[in-house]
């Protein structure tokens, strides 16, 4: 089979500042929440799927979470992992309830569904980077795409992998997903791959050829899979990722640059 790669899609979506509801909140695992929102006013939202958005809670700093929802579904979802210090995360884990106003701003980011590539999509998460890696497979499978969807999706334990039944039924449902968790630091024996996804990705294809990589999750997953992707030759803009910082990171990064500006 020939796969035929389009030029680069850019996006221009107008930025809105919405205020929505939450109409949910449910555990998905012991640190990730699910998160709901119906939006009241400041729409239409439109997105890309694997776009983020700037989320405020009460008088807290904003923070960026992605969109887990396909662009075409009302509700907006996102996946909140309670991180050790960070006062959002406790704040959505401890104090939120439904009926809550969340101001939501947005989209940003470039790590979004190609639309005309027909090629194989690989598309790798870990922890809650599942969220927008979610979205780009439920709306490549929504829109008829037929090429092979490979979705590795790592997690350090048996607690920590969530949506596992939602990803297997789905792929029942569509021959050309091929969904893997794998577990890079299991606690107890465990019949599941171990061992870092990005490389258990690599033992399962021989060849990238024509595939675009999307990639969301922990800094150190999304450098070490984009240096073994360009490693076994995929081009730097067949690469899409975006990498999950905890508050702790992203303060030490805001104090960098301020550093050297």
């Amino acid at each position: 089979m020939t796969w035929i790669d389009e030029p680069e899609e850019a996006v221009l979506h107008p930025q809105r500042r919405l205020t929505c509801r939450v109409t949910e909140l449910a555990p998905l695992t012991h640190d990730i929440t699910r998160l709901r929102l119906a939006i009241e006013a400041g729409g239409p939202f439109v997105f890309s799927a694997g776009q983020y958005a700037a989320l405020r809670f009460a008088a807290l700093p904003p923070r960026d979470y992605s969109m887990a929802n396909r662009p075409d579904e009302a509700l907006l979802e996102f996946h909140v992992r309670r991180m050790g210090a960070g006062s959002t995360s406790a704040y959505v884990t401890e104090t939120l309830r439904p009926g809550d106003r969340v101001i939501v701003e947005g989209p940003f980011g470039a790590c979004y569904l190609r639309d005309r590539h027909n090629g194989p999509i690989l598309a790798l998460a870990g922890g809650s980077g599942l969220a927008p890696i979610k979205s780009i497979v439920e709306t490549a499978l929504a829109r008829g795409r037929r090429q092979p969807v490979h979705l590795y999706y790592g997690a350090r334990d048996e607690r920590d992998i969530y949506l596992e039944d939602y990803f297997r039924a789905l792929a029942a449902e569509h021959p050309n997903l091929h969904y893997t968790p794998v577990l890079s630091e299991p606690i107890s024996p465990s019949c599941r791959r171990s061992g870092l996804v990005h490389e258990a990705l690599a033992a399962d294809l021989a060849d990238f050829a024509g595939a675009k990589a999307y990639l969301a999750g922990p800094p150190a997953m999304v450098e070490a899979a984009t240096a073994l992707l360009r490693e076994r030759g995929l081009p730097r803009h067949d690469i899409h990722g975006d990498a999950f910082y905890s508050d702790a990171e992203k303060r030490a990064l805001d104090a960098a640059a301020r550093s050297t500006s």
